[in-house]
């Protein structure tokens, strides 16, 4: 089952692009997303859905960074990118040869520095300097990813900073990153173990151009390697049918561990055993809604609710718009004069 991306990942350059005249109501119709929804807090997007915005983004720009980077990165930038860097001979040196290029091509300074066993990417651009939330995410979930990918294995983060702060929105961070981010901090930055550089470049053009197909998507897609209690949790829901949930003695079982030492460690991950209980459910009934064909009746007995009625009461305290808004798309009414990021 695939983790549900808040529609705020994207709002601040939706803002961007509309101060800038972009005609972004079409993308986001065309994706699913009326302009109605996407004023909502709560409102979620499928990762296909944010692939095809990004997509759609793209397309608009003619540009890599959507034209909201320090320079102009011209389509193809990145991808042409991806081709140098599959020659590396292990990830030291694509890691430096990925900095280079960002630096380059992007006008995006980092450098990274190895201490105590740990490597650190960071952010050098003066802490004045602004940079589009959603193109900071992006350009470290984008070396996240890619650099798993080249070595063929995933790349567990020991830690990760955003400038930007999105407090709010810290589970599903956790999810795509494998971590809980820091909110706030001085600089962007992201670490993890420093055995990891010395792992062999095993690609070539050919699983780039595959790699390429799924991009921008594989960015929304739940880490698969966590380190989150949180995570782990979810994990095993995911797994099990809509009805009966685990008792909390029976997940905490599955975690070699007691209940009390499982709660515990929820509320330090600033969550319950029954907020993600409703975050999977939010997502299946998403995902069902928008690619299968049942009744919402139906749906709402397959996801174990005893009445319509409280499921649709559920549905719309989890994204703040009623089931059906996410089965079929209104006539959208012109874009409103101010969205507030």
């Amino acid at each position: 089952m695939t983790h549900t991306v808040p529609v705020q990942f994207l709002r601040a350059t939706v803002e961007a692009l509309v101060k800038r005249g972009f005609d972004v109501q079409r993308a986001l119709q065309e994706t699913g997303l009326d302009w109605q929804r996407y004023a909502l807090e709560r409102a979620r997007l499928t990762p296909e859905q944010a692939d095809a915005v990004i997509r759609h983004f793209w397309d608009l720009t003619d540009d890599d960074l959507f034209g909201l980077g320090p320079r102009p990165v011209p389509r193809g930038t990145l991808r042409l990118s991806g081709f140098t860097l599959i020659h590396s001979h292990d990830l030291r040196t694509a890691l430096t040869r990925m900095l280079e290029l960002t630096s380059v091509l992007a006008g995006v300074r980092c450098q990274y520095e190895v201490h105590d066993d740990v490597v650190t990417v960071r952010h050098l651009d003066c802490p004045d300097s602004s940079v589009d939330p959603f193109v900071a995410f992006a350009l470290m979930g984008s070396l996240h990813r890619f650099a798993g990918w080249l070595t063929g294995s995933s790349l567990r983060l020991r830690h990760l900073e955003f400038r930007f702060t999105a407090d709010h929105l810290s589970d599903d961070y956790a999810a795509i990153f494998g971590v809980r981010p820091v909110f706030g901090a001085p600089q962007y930055a992201m670490a993890f173990d420093a055995d990891a550089l010395t792992r062999p470049v095993i690609r070539d053009e050919d699983d780039l151009k595959d790699f390429l197909r799924e991009a921008p998507g594989i960015l929304f897609y739940s880490y698969k390697h966590t380190t989150t209690t949180a995570a782990q949790v979810r994990i095993i829901m995911e797994r099990t049918p809509n009805g009966p949930w685990l008792t909390a003695d029976e997940l905490a079982n599955r975690l070699s561990m007691s209940a009390p030492h499982l709660r515990r460690l929820l509320r330090a991950d600033g969550t319950s055993q029954r907020r993600i209980r409703d975050e999977v459910l939010r997502d299946r009934a998403i995902e069902a809604l928008l690619h299968g064909d049942e009744t919402i009746t139906d749906l709402a007995t397959r996801l174990g609710f005893s009445e319509t009625s409280a499921f649709r009461r559920a549905f719309r305290r989890w994204t703040g718009s009623p089931p059906s808004a996410y089965r079929a798309i209104p006539d959208s009414p012109e874009p409103p004069a101010q969205i507030d990021p």
